[in-house]
C-alpha cells in the first residue's frame, strides 16, 4: 500500500511539473492526489497508526477495543489535522503579506518606480531591476514579486528580446531573494513555522551565497546585453495612478509596509505566537493608516481594483489551494513511514548533507521545487540535543542548504518553480532558447553560490 501511495503521488508530481504540456492546473492535481493518498492511507490505517502513533492511539482509545470508527476519528482528529494546521499557518501568513502589497499598490506606492526605472543603459537596468527584485522578494513571496516586477518592465521595455532577458533575471533574483529570509518564500515560512530555523541565523547563513549567485548570474547574462534599453518612447498621459494620495503619504505607507514586514520575526520572538498573527497585526495597522489617508474617498468609485491584482488574486487562490494539496500529499507519505525509511537509508549509506541538497536541487529542475522542498524537510527529524554538531539542529546546515539548492535548482528550468511558470506565460519564452542561453548561466551561478555556502559553513 505504501508503494502504491508513493507511486500515485509521484505521478501527481510529474503532472504538476508538466502543467504547460497538458494544461491541467497543478492545484487541481495536488488536491486530488492529496485526497486519494489519505483515502488509501485509511485502507491500511490500523497498521500505519500502530507504526507511527501507537502510544497516542492507545491513549485515545482509553482502554477500549479498537474499531474502524475509532480509527477513522483518530486519524481525522490527531493525524491529518496537524498538517492542515501547519499549512493554514503558512497560508494565513501569505494572505496577510500579499494583502499588504495589494494595499500599497492600490494606493499608487509603486507607481513612481515606472518613471524612476526608465534608464538607457541596458546593463545598468539589469542590475537595478535584479537588485530591486531581490530586495522585494526577501519580504514577499516569489510569485507575487515576479508578477509585480513583470508588470513594471512591460510598461518600460519595448524590445521583446531585451524584455525576455530581464524577465529571466527577475525570476532568478526573486527565487534567490526569497530563499534567504524566513518570510520570503512559502517553504522558508514552513521552515520557520516548524521551528527548524530562526530568522536572523537563517538570513545570516544564506544572504552571502544568494547575493553572490545573483551577481555571478548578472555578470553572465549581461554578456547578452549591448547598447541601450529600447524604451516606450512616450509615457501615457494617464500613468495608472488612481490614488489621490500626496507623495509623503505614499512614502509613509511604503515605510510602514517594509518596517512591518521586518517586525514580524521580532513579534514572534517576543510573544512566541505564530508568525501569521504578527503579519495580521501589521496588515491591520496599514489598513488603518490607509483608511485615514483616504477619508475623503472611502466608498467612492475612485477606489478601484487594479487589473494587476485582479489577476494575482486568482493566482494567489490557486497558490493557496496548491500548497494545501502538496501539504496533504507529503503528510500522507510521512505518515506511511516512507520518508523515515528513506532518511534512515540516506544516513546509513551516504551521510552527506551536501549530496542530499544537490540531489534535491537537481530534481527540482524537472519537478516542482515546493513538494521537493517539503519532502526534504520531512526526511530527517529536528535534532533537539543541546550543543549538538549535527546538521539537523535548529539553524543547521541541512535546512539552509536545502532551501538554497531547491531555489537555485528550480531556476534551471521553467517547470521547477511557479515564478518561472509565470514568466513563461507572460513573455511566451521558447523553451529551446531558454535552455541554450539561460540554463548554463543559472547552473554556474548556483555552483559558485554553493561554493560560497561551503566556505562560510
Amino acid at each position: 500500500m505504501t508503494l502504491i501511495i508513493v507511486a500515485v503521488l509521484f505521478v501527481g508530481f510529474v503532472l504538476m511539473s508538466t502543467e504547460q504540456v497538458h494544461h491541467v492546473n497543478r492545484a487541481t492535481v495536488a488536491m486530488v492526489c492529496g485526497v486519494i493518498a489519505w483515502v488509501m492511507y485509511l485502507l491500511r490505517g490500523g497498521e500505519y497508526v500502530e507504526l507511527m502513533h501507537n502510544t497516542e492511539y492507545q491513549a485515545f482509545l482509553g482502554g477500549e477495543a479498537s474499531t474502524t470508527t475509532a480509527l477513522k476519528y483518530f486519524v481525522a482528529e490527531n493525524v491529518i489535522t496537524k498538517y492542515i494546521i501547519e499549512a493554514c499557518s503558512v497560508i494565513l501568513f501569505l494572505i496577510a503579506t500579499n494583502t499588504i502589497v495589494e494595499v500599497l499598490h492600490n494606493n499608487g506606492v509603486f507607481d513612481s518606480l515606472i518613471s524612476w526605472l526608465r534608464m538607457r543603459s541596458s546593463r545598468m537596468f539589469l542590475w537595478v531591476i535584479s537588485l530591486l527584485t531581490f530586495a522585494i522578494s526577501a519580504n514577499v513571496d516569489n510569485l507575487t514579486t515576479v508578477v509585480l516586477m513583470m508588470s513594471i518592465i512591460t510598461q518600460i521595455v519595448r524590445n521583446h528580446h531585451q524584455r525576455v532577458i530581464y524577465a529571466c533575471t527577475i525570476m532568478m533574483a526573486a527565487c534567490l531573494g526569497g530563499c534567504f529570509t524566513a518570510i520570503g518564500d512559502m517553504t522558508s515560512v514552513m521552515l520557520w513555522v516548524r521551528g527548524l530555523i530562526t530568522p536572523s541565523a537563517y538570513a545570516a547563513g544564506l544572504f552571502l551565497p544568494s547575493f553572490v549567485s545573483l551577481c555571478v548570474f548578472n555578470l553572465l547574462i549581461g554578456m547578452k546585453l549591448h547598447g541601450r534599453v529600447e524604451l516606450f518612447s512616450i509615457l501615457s498621459r494617464y500613468n495608472g495612478d488612481d490614488s489621490l494620495l500626496p507623495a509623503w503619504q505614499k512614502v509613509m505607507l511604503l515605510v510602514l509596509g517594509i518596517a512591518g514586514l521586518w517586525f514580524i520575526p521580532s513579534f514572534h520572538y517576543i510573544t512566541k505566537l505564530p508568525p501569521f498573527l504578527g503579519a495580521l497585526s501589521v496588515l491591520a495597522l496599514i489598513w488603518a493608516v490607509e483608511g485615514l489617508c483616504n477619508l475623503e474617498r472611502n466608498g467612492n468609485v475612485l477606489m478601484v481594483q487594479r487589473h494587476y491584482f485582479r489577476t494575482t488574486e486568482f493566482i494567489g487562490m490557486r497558490l493557496i489551494l496548491y500548497f494545501l494539496g502538496i501539504t496533504l500529499c507529503i503528510g500522507a507519505i510521512a505518515e506511511c513511514g516512507a520518508l523515515d525509511f528513506v532518511g534512515h537509508w540516506l544516513e546509513t549509506y551516504i551521510n552527506n548533507v551536501y549530496v542530499y541538497g544537490i540531489a534535491l536541487g537537481l530534481l527540482s529542475t524537472v519537478m516542482d521545487n515546493v513538494p521537493l522542498m517539503m519532502t526534504g524537510m520531512n526526511l530527517f527529524p529536528l535534532d533537539t540535543v543541546a550543543d549538538s554538531t549535527s546538521a539537523f539542529v535548529q539553524n543547521g546546515v541541512y535546512w539552509q542548504l536545502l532551501s538554497f539548492c531547491c531555489a537555485c535548482g528550480g531556476c534551471l528550468l521553467f517547470i521547477g518553480t511557479m515564478a518561472g511558470q509565470a514568466v513563461l506565460e507572460v513573455e511566451r519564452i521558447r523553451f529551446k532558447w531558454y535552455i541554450r542561453h539561460y540554463l548554463w548561466r543559472a547552473l554556474v551561478a548556483w555552483l559558485v553560490g554553493l561554493g560560497v555556502f561551503w566556505l562560510i559553513h
